[in-house]
């Protein structure tokens, strides 16, 4: 039986493979996540703040994109449309998540990170996907979900960041070269960042 998963399905995949392991000079989350725990005498939510502060400061950077490993690395085997911005957000959830000992690996805990990615769209898209998050935590909420649906809704972030990823259409990743031209509008990066960062520390 011949594959149904698409571009949207691929896109995330591709995404948290990227934020976990990393790729080439791009650090995954849980090496990240272990230099902010050593930086801090191994205080969990201190680590969590550092992590988070570095990520607002990158996203802030006019260097971001070159410091994502500007090379090549990406365009080879990141989908297309895929952002720095997006990559960056994916790996400072999972960097939270890691530092408060969820298992990277757990496709519950994947989901969750996206959604606060995605920040209050990830809600909706939760909450629309059937989750009670008034009386129950993300986590929690995920985890009474079946599979099959914990998937559908797998399948819809990817279809809001494809959305997204249209629309930032000059931060494609196919520009992810050595040279970069422009700004790439540091105020509203870091604010899209500090979103992010705020959505990953209530609910993961």
């Amino acid at each position: 039986m011949a594959s149904s998963r698409g571009l949207p399905d691929t896109l995330v995949d591709e995404l948290w493979r990227r934020a976990v392991g990393g790729i080439g000079p791009f650090a995954g989350a849980a090496s990240v996540a272990g230099d902010a725990l050593t930086a801090t005498g191994d205080d969990v939510e201190a680590a969590v703040r550092r992590v988070v502060g570095s990520h607002v400061r990158l996203a802030a950077s006019s260097g971001l994109l070159t410091s994502l490993g500007g090379a090549a690395t990406l365009v080879v085997t990141a989908p297309a449309g895929t952002t720095g911005l997006y990559l960056l957000g994916a790996r400072l959830s999972a960097a939270v998540a890691h530092l408060r000992r969820r298992d990277l690996a757990d496709p519950v805990v994947r989901t969750a990170a996206l959604v606060c990615v995605l920040g209050a769209d990830g809600v909706e898209l939760a909450e629309r996907t059937g989750l009670d998050l008034v009386n129950a935590s993300l986590l929690h909420g995920l985890r009474g979900l079946p599979p099959e649906v914990r998937a559908q809704l797998d399948t819809r972030i990817g279809f809001r960041l494809t959305s997204r990823f249209t629309r930032r259409g000059a931060l494609n990743v196919t520009k992810l070269i050595p040279v970069v031209a422009g700004p790439i509008g540091a105020g509203a990066d870091a604010m899209a960042m500090r979103t992010m960062a705020t959505f990953a520390q209530a609910h993961l």
